[in-house]
């Protein structure tokens, strides 16, 4: 009777609210995954804090890098049309002068060869002309002679680069940019802003409105292929979330934010605004501003949330 009583007695104690609760089952409890500092450490989990970003809606279009045989050439038929108008101009006005009054030095018929070969010069000047704005467009900034040579030998020593941007039909107003940002094709997403931006002949490959855009400081190849992009719109603020945390699964995206010590939630976002090497997010989705998101080991959270149980057989 004595043992049963103890026994009882025992029993009691561990139930009692004394009782010392179960580390496991309480780390467990609750939405999301929770983990030891060993564990977490163990199963390689990285975060990064999520920094503030401002969002900038873009129209985007696509371009290339004009080569520079194209544009020396152009450069070439035009300043020879030009010397050779200049030098025919004057050799006339010459003309003129010797073949006037009585004890004229010349001929009429020199006269009026001169004359008629300086004619000829302004023709082809202007036909030269005509075909660089055909090109070019009649805004190009070189057809200011004060910046022709400054522009030219930076497009010769590769320092700027001229891309032909095209958008869409519809999707810019009147007004020209004031600068195009062109982004480089691949993973590395650089990009650069233009230094001058002017309206360009339209593209017969591509419909839609074009533009020219100077380059400085960029390292863009002849002929490459780039993505242009205009700004439009105000501007958000909210967070930019790292394209390494995200997880895709039936048809949703999200991340596991850590809420406290090891502790992590899986949080759905909108990534319908990529930006750079990540997403942005709008403040209250979820996620605020220096939160920690999962970088690393995503996956395994997930697999820990889905089946509980392969947090012990690990």
């Amino acid at each position: 009777m004595k043992k049963i009583s103890f026994a009882l007695f025992l029993l009691l104690a561990a139930c009692g609210p004394g009782a010392a609760p179960d580390k496991k089952e309480d780390k467990d409890t609750g939405p999301g995954v929770s983990l030891s500092a060993e564990e977490a450490k163990g199963l390689g989990i990285a975060t990064t804090a999520a920094p503030n970003a401002r969002f900038q809606k873009e129209v985007s279009g696509y371009g290339i890098v004009t080569a520079l045989d194209a544009i020396a050439q152009t450069d070439a038929d035009y300043m020879t049309a030009s010397a050779a108008a200049t030098q025919s101009a004057a050799a006339a006005t010459r003309a003129r002068a010797l073949g006037a009054g009585d004890e004229a030095a010349v001929s009429r018929e020199v006269v009026e060869a001169a004359a008629s070969k300086a004619a000829a010069d302004q023709a082809a000047l202007a036909l030269a002309r005509r075909k660089a704005d055909a090109v070019f467009g009649i805004h190009a900034p070189w057809s200011n002679p004060a910046e022709r040579a400054a522009i030219m030998t930076r497009l010769a020593s590769g320092k700027t680069a001229l891309v032909h941007v095209t958008f869409p039909l519809g999707a810019l107003g009147r007004a020209a940019p004031a600068a195009i940002k062109i982004t480089r094709l691949g993973a590395d997403g650089q990009n650069w802003m233009s230094a001058k931006v002017w309206d360009a002949p339209a593209d017969p490959a591509f419909p839609g409105r074009g533009f020219y855009a100077l380059v400085d400081g960029s390292d863009l190849a002849q002929n490459e292929r780039v993505i242009a992009a205009i700004p439009v719109g105000a501007a958000e603020s909210g967070i930019l979330v790292p394209a390494s945390a995200l997880l895709m699964g039936e048809g949703e995206a999200s991340v596991y934010v850590e809420t406290g010590a090891n502790h992590y939630l899986r949080t759905r976002i909108d990534i319908g605004k990529p930006m750079g090497h990540g997403y942005f997010v709008r403040p209250g989705a979820g996620i605020a501003p220096g939160q920690k998101v999962v970088t690393s080991g995503a996956g395994v959270l997930l697999s820990h949330e889905i089946n509980p149980s392969s947090a012990a057989e690990d």
